[in-house]
């Protein structure tokens, strides 16, 4: 890399070394994203305007719970978290490893 510059030397040397962790940290911070509850709970007031994590509090009531409901919810809340592990799942794993390795 002889003659080129800051910015060359970042992209084609030390981005693609860094590639697995910016994976790994884009894949978990889009399921904490995801997974939030407690910050919509807080901030949304308006019934249409809840997202699916929310929308699975309205089955649990004080005396009864709708499972049927409930459960058919739940896997559409995993679903989109499940694919997204299933297709970058190689990222994943290297980006846990790549710092384990001498």
């Amino acid at each position: 890399m002889d003659g080129a510059k800051p910015y060359q030397v970042f992209f084609k040397v030390i981005f693609p070394l860094m590639k697995p962790m910016h994976a790994t940290v884009a894949i978990l911070s889009f399921m904490w994203t995801w997974n939030d509850f407690l910050m919509p709970l807080v901030l949304l007031s308006d019934p249409h305007q809840q997202t699916l994590q929310l929308a699975q509090y309205v089955f649990q009531g004080q005396f009864s719970t709708q499972y049927n409901l409930a459960f058919a919810s739940y896997v559409l809340v995993l679903l989109p978290v499940l694919l997204m592990y299933v297709f970058f799942q190689k990222y994943i794993i290297a980006g846990v490893t790549s710092g384990s390795v001498k």
